[in-house]
Formats: structure tokens, C-alpha cells, sequence
């Protein structure tokens, strides 16, 4: 049984804890929780279901199995553990009850009632320009300093290709209000990251296959540019693009109280863009975006099918490919910590066909990139003290800058640990001795 975020369910929370044993929370080091967090009729691990430190900025996110490590630093270990999936009731759990790992958190799904849904008098419209105005006040004006852990993952013909997981640190200038005029110089003036540990495992032969769709691990501070509340000029966001798209609107309970906005949007029919349809998730009182789910629309397909052309590709040492519509995902979640909004997580899963015309063969390319923020800090000498650029992990191996990552290295900073599914692929990327691993 799948679950999407916010669907419209009203939430109640049961919490399981399987072993016995007492944990120490008195030690000099951090305490490390591990676990799973599921769903309590099916019995299946939640993915990215979100847990925080109440009163601190430390916390991570589930797998894609539901299963989770969190550190818990000295100074607040006498807090309490929030739990939460969107569409269930928050689990609120005193750090000091907490048993030895593993733990089990079992959520369950109710049905909301329709009575507890509502068409509002305020149009989408309002509402989003209410969210964008509320942006300083909600996420803060001041520069902060992000700690986040980044996976990626790249498949050629359902074979992994490249596997990527770094720890970074990334300081954005402040959520302030700026002009369309004013985006540039925004993208150079923030995001500004560093590695702190990274690695990078590739099967040398399809990466090479790949050719212009990707060699290296990336840019580390383009993993922020779909920071909605951050750049929200040129998405569905930007009141200057109101007039291409179809909204709706609903008001849903909020499982923490009181209300949410969600906006469902779509490209106008003949519209020649190429734009999007999703979900925006919007808290009714402060107005805060907790949620955007995008896709590209189908209504944009059209305009697609005229520029696809435009841009062609080299893989497998031969020009001349095309890439297809693509089906694509991109997930953003921000979460309250310690007094203000902070972003959470960014997801973005990314498939594409491309095509030869000529050769009339095609390849699949598969791309997972995803973003969990586990600590954000506003202090100002750590502020101050930073030290990062653009261009880190740009044309770079991140294991070759920093330096082989080991197992507890990435638990120390609260790492998605490697499902099972995913495990079995890259022991088969070594198997078949094509692996080039630093």
C-alpha cells in the first residue's frame, strides 16, 4: 500500500518499541537511535517519514524502506523525539524513554471524514501570494548554515551506473524577498558549499556509455536549487506565471491542528509552454509552504515535441540522440525546527528515453537525487567562519577530493542507510569487476 504525502487522511499515531534494554543517554558521545519507521496495516517502512529533536535543528529521514539512524548530540537528550508523515497524526516520544536500538515506529492511517474538508473563500491565487510575502518572516533573513546528506543515483537499461553520497555544508544568505532582475545575482551570492566527506562508486564502462548525460558527481550546491522558498521566481510560485496555470483549492485538517491550504495545479490547455502540474502545501495560519510536489504537464507535451530536436546528445560515442519527454519528480518539504521553517528534504527522480532516429535504438536513463537536511545552524561565528564556493564537486570525483568515506563516519552525521534493494545493485556493479571505487 503506498502512501502519498498529505493525502487526505486524518492521523493517528502509534508507537511500538521492540527491545528491552534501557539506552544510556548519559554518554560523552552522541547516542545513536536506529530504526524503522512503518505503516501499522500494512506493516511496509514509511519513506521519508521525518524525525526531529524538538527545540533543536537536529534531525533526518527515513529510506525508501523506512528505515532510519539519528544521532543525538549532549546538551539534548532530555527532549523529546517528534515523528511525522504527512497525513498522520505527529509521534512525540521523551528522548530519555527511548530503548536500545533498533526502534519501531508504527504509524496509522485513518480516513478523514469529508465533513473536515472545505472549499475556502481565499482563491489560490491569494493564498500563494500570501506564502511567498510570508517567506522572510517564516524561513528567516539571516544567513544560515546547512549540514545535509545528498545520495545520488544514475541507471542505464535498469543497470546502477554511478552511486554518489557526500555530507555538505551549504550557507544560504537569508530568505529575502528579490526581483525577477535580481535572480542572478541571487544564484551567485548564495548557496555557497563545502564537502566535508564524500563517495563515489562507478561501473567505469556505462558511465563512460553516458557521455553527455553525465560523468561526474555533480555540482554540491546546485543539490539546493529547488529551495522553492528560496527561488521562487520562474516557478508556479512567481505571480508573474499565474495566468499559464488552472488552480484548486482545498482546506484539509492539519494533523498538528488547525488547517492547511493544497492547491492542486495544472498548464492551462493551450498554453505553448512547457511548464507544470503538482501539489502545493501551504499552512493556513502562518502561511508557510511546507510542501511542492511538481511533474512536468501533459498539456505541455506539444511544445515539447517541437523543441526536442533542438538538443541532441552523444552516448555511446554516437551523436545525434534525442531525449523523450521526460518523466520527472521533484519533492521539497520543509519542516518547523527550533522556531522557524527550515527546508527538510529535496527528492527529484528523473526518467528518460532517449531515442536514434537514424539507428532506431533507444536507452533508458534512470536519475535519483536526494537532499536531506540534518542540522541548520544561524550562529554567527559558525556563520562567519565558513568556508565554500560554486564550484565545489563540479567536474570533480567527491572521493577524490576528500577522501574515502567509512561506515561510521556517515552515521555521525545521521546518513539514509543503503536499503536492501539498492545494496544488491552495487554489489553487483563490484561483481561484474567494472567497479572503479576511491
Amino acid at each position: 500500500m503506498k502512501h502519498h504525502p498529505f493525502s487526505r487522511l486524518l492521523v493517528v499515531a502509534v508507537l511500538v518499541l521492540l527491545p528491552v534494554f534501557a539506552a544510556t543517554l548519559r554518554a560523552q558521545g552522541p547516542v545513536m537511535i536506529t530504526g524503522t519507521v512503518a505503516d501499522s496495516v500494512t506493516g511496509e517502512g514509511l519513506p521519508f517519514a521525518q524525525l526531529l529533536v524538538r527545540g533543536s535543528t537536529t534531525g533526518t529521514v527515513s529510506n525508501a524502506e523506512g528505515q532510519f539512524v539519528l544521532a543525538i548530540p549532549p546538551g539534548i537528550r532530555a527532549d523529546t523525539l517528534l515523528v511525522s508523515y504527512m497525513g498522520y497524526r505527529t509521534a512525540r516520544i521523551p528522548l530519555p524513554a527511548m530503548l536500545q536500538p533498533p526502534v519501531r515506529f508504527v504509524l496509522s492511517p485513518v480516513s478523514l471524514q469529508m465533513a473536515e474538508v472545505e472549499i475556502v473563500a481565499l482563491t489560490p491565487e491569494t493564498v500563494i501570494r500570501k506564502a511567498v510575502a510570508a517567506i522572510p518572516a517564516n524561513y528567516g533573513t539571516d544567513s544560515l548554515v546547512l549540514t545535509a546528506f545528498v545520495r545520488s543515483q544514475k541507471s542505464v537499461g535498469g543497470k546502477l551506473a554511478e552511486f554518489t553520497e557526500a555530507i555538505i555544508r551549504d550557507l544560504k544568505t537569508g530568505y529575502t524577498p528579490y526581483t525577477a532582475r535580481e535572480e542572478q545575482k541571487r544564484n551567485r551570492t548564495t548557496n555557497l558549499t563545502s564537502l566535508v566527506k564524500g563517495r563515489v562508486v562507478s561501473d567505469t564502462a556505462l558511465v563512460n556509455f553516458l557521455g553527455d548525460v553525465g560523468r561526474n558527481a555533480g555540482c554540491l550546491g546546485c543539490n539546493f536549487i529547488h529551495d522553492f522558498a528560496e527561488f521562487y521566481r520562474n516557478t508556479v510560485l512567481d505571480e508573474t506565471l499565474f495566468r499559464y496555470y488552472d488552480f484548486r483549492l482545498e482546506e484539509i485538517a492539519d494533523p498538528t491542528g488547525g488547517k492547511i491550504y493544497h492547491i492542486r495545479f495544472d498548464q492551462k490547455k493551450g498554453v505553448r509552454q512547457k511548464l507544470w502540474k503538482g501539489d502545493i502545501y501551504i499552512q493556513a495560519g502562518d502561511f508557510a509552504i511546507l510542501q511542492v510536489t511538481q511533474k512536468p504537464s501533459f498539456e505541455g507535451f506539444g511544445e515539447f515535441e517541437k523543441q526536442k530536436e533542438k538538443k541532441q546528445y552523444r552516448i555511446g560515442g554516437i551523436d545525434g540522440w534525442i531525449g523523450e519527454m521526460p518523466r520527472m519528480e521533484w519533492t521539497t518539504t520543509y519542516n518547523r525546527r527550533n522556531g522557524s521553517y527550515y527546508l527538510a528534504t529535496i527528492r527529484v527522480q528523473n526518467w528518460v528515453t532517449f531515442t536514434h532516429p537514424v539507428r532506431a535504438k533507444q536507452v533508458k536513463f534512470w536519475h535519483l537525487n536526494e537532499v536531506v537536511v540534518t542540522d541548520a545552524s544561524r550562529d554567527s561565528t559558525t556563520v562567519r567562519n565558513f568556508r565554500g564556493d560554486r564550484y565545489s564537486g563540479v567536474d570533480q570525483r567527491w572521493d577524490q577530493v576528500v577522501g574515502k568515506a567509512d561506515g561510521q563516519f556517515w552515521a555521525g552525521f545521521n546518513y539514509l542507510p543503503v536499503e536492501k534493494q539498492l545494496q544488491e545493485s552495487l554489489e553487483k556493479m563490484e561483481s561484474r569487476g567494472t567497479g572503479n571505487r576511491q
